[in-house]
């Protein structure tokens, strides 16, 4: 997704005496637990043989002595002194995206020479994309207690029932572990919701479009549609089809992960359902059509993913808010420590993407939109190779591996770390660890299964030459100067054409689905 690579820019970091301190104060009782072995999951403490750890940190965040690693770097000395036995050496990575990140791990691991711990993101991990063998499952360890945390029946019930899922590959293997989200939301003013007389953020997509009247009738302008990069819009096309096509998605999820794929889409596509003569995927884009009307003009000079400190287009749209500019802007949790450094703390909430339902379009099926953009993409990703892969990767250096992780992984340690990583950008994936008090933003996160998100042009899944050119759409159809019929002819010509050109590239035939 294109959010996950600018949540890297967010590295202003603090530090929390009482975090610390219960930081601290969990190494006796949780050390203590793991050294037993009595887990069953490995407590690294079996032998007295040394064992070197070689972990690659979050990517852009510097060395492991760099500010937005302070946590983990406290976390892992303190392991090491509870385990006397096990040195842990961070990689840095200076890693731009997965793709390259892959490339260079299947170099290392055609020598056996991977990390051991390797970032990683969902997407290639759950969909096949990366070669089989290299790394391992580990859900044999997540299916046990973790040893640091009293009581829990398995580690994995210390996740949220939303998290398990986009860790799970289509076979029922779980070969990453993900540690926070990085959700999406409706940013807006409280200054502009007061003048426009709006007492509390819309639950809907109708009371959505009626707020945003209320603004514009107010003398603001109520909203920005930023089209720069496809942040705005790949988003909107998750929300709106993921909602929409719920109904039929298992007519082309051949995949069956949780994100749809390049296959996934090209078959939908190939089949009728991903197409402008289905009113239900027509619908997603008469919605947007709506917005038109609302949002600010110049969309094309600014992009959500942004950082606010670039000086050439596409802008971050912050400003916009912080100026009064605008009343509402759709952004990331990333926005948080960003929008707090230019002074607007206090002055702003956040509220989640309104679902989409039969008080807009009698085609709405009351699908839940939360987490389908968003999700358990910001720091914490991390895969352990195999011995294929890491040619030092026996069971028992696994073993010791995943003692380490659970470590990290207490509820307590994991929000303890990721609250100086992300200075309050990131959500833990397991609830109970510290988060910062923004009204709305534990609303962002969903409270049970996500529905199966559907990309299908914006997001780079069929081929980037296709999101460049619905982008270009996009941003005729939003600034107006394209009609909704204009548009929908294009659109279908773009789908047709793209899903072709993937199955021919990867040698599917289409006509087998």
């Amino acid at each position: 997704m294109h959010l996950v690579l600018e949540r890297y820019n967010t590295r202003r970091t603090y530090w929390h005496t009482t975090l610390t301190l219960l930081a601290a104060g969990l190494v006796a009782a949780g050390c203590s637990s793991g050294g037993s072995g009595g887990s069953g999951s490995g407590s690294g403490s079996g032998s007295n043989a040394p064992v070197t750890i070689k972990a690659v940190l979050p990517p852009n965040t510097g060395p492991i002595t760099a500010a937005d690693n302070a946590g983990l770097q406290q976390l892992t000395q303190q392991y090491e002194k509870a385990h006397k036995n096990v040195t842990v050496q961070w990689l840095p990575n200076n890693t731009t995206g997965i793709t390259t990140t892959n490339a260079a791990m299947e170099s290392q691991a055609s020598g056996g020479a991977a990390p051991d711990v390797v970032w990683e993101q969902y997407g290639p991990v759950t969909s096949g994309a990366l070669p089989q063998g290299l790394l391992q499952n580990i859900k044999p360890y997540l299916e046990k207690p973790n040893p640091y945390v009293a009581g829990n029946t398995s580690w994995l019930s210390l996740f949220t029932p939303s998290t398990v899922p986009y860790m799970t590959s289509p076979d029922g293997s779980i070969d990453i572990i993900l540690g926070s989200n990085v959700e999406t939301g409706m940013f807006y003013s409280d200054a502009a919701f007061t003048k426009a007389g709006i007492s509390a953020p819309p639950t809907t997509w109708a009371d959505f479009i009626t707020d945003l009247g209320k603004l514009k009738a107010a003398g603001i302008t109520p909203f920005l549609f930023t089209t720069g990069a496809p942040c705005n819009p790949s988003w909107f096309e998750r929300l709106a089809t993921s909602s929409l096509l719920a109904s039929q998605v298992s007519q082309f999820d051949v995949n069956h992960a949780q994100v749809t794929n390049g296959l996934d889409v090209a078959v939908g596509i190939h089949k009728g359902i991903i197409s402008m003569s289905n009113p239900r995927y027509a619908e997603a884009w008469k919605l947007l059509g709506q917005l038109t009307s609302y949002s600010a003009s110049g969309q094309s000079s600014y992009d959500a993913c942004s950082n606010p400190n670039t000086t050439s287009p596409p802008l971050s749209p912050q400003s916009m808010l912080v100026q009064g500019k605008v009343g509402i802007l759709w952004g990331g949790s990333w926005w948080i420590p960003q929008l707090d450094s230019a002074g607007f703390t206090g002055k702003y909430g956040v509220f989640p993407e309104p679902p989409i339902t039969s008080a807009t379009t009698p085609l709405a099926l009351g699908t839940s939109t939360l987490g389908v953009i968003g999700g358990p993409n910001g720091n914490g990703e991390w895969s352990i190779t195999s011995q294929r892969a890491d040619s030092t990767m026996t069971p028992a250096k696994t073993a010791t591996v995943m003692n380490f992780m659970a470590w990290l992984f207490t509820p307590q340690n994991l929000g303890y770390w990721l609250k100086i990583s992300g200075s309050g950008s990131y959500i833990p994936t397991e609830p109970g660890g510290p988060t910062v008090n923004l009204p709305g933003l534990p609303g962002l996160v969903p409270s049970g299964k996500v529905p199966t998100v559907i990309d299908v042009v914006l997001d780079d899944v069929l081929s980037t030459a296709a999101t460049n050119s619905g982008m270009r759409l996009i941003q005729s159809y939003v600034n107006g100067s394209l009609s909704y019929s204009g548009f929908a002819g294009q659109w279908q010509s773009l789908l047709t054409s793209a899903a072709q050109q993937w199955a021919t590239q990867n040698h599917v035939d289409l006509s087998k689905y």
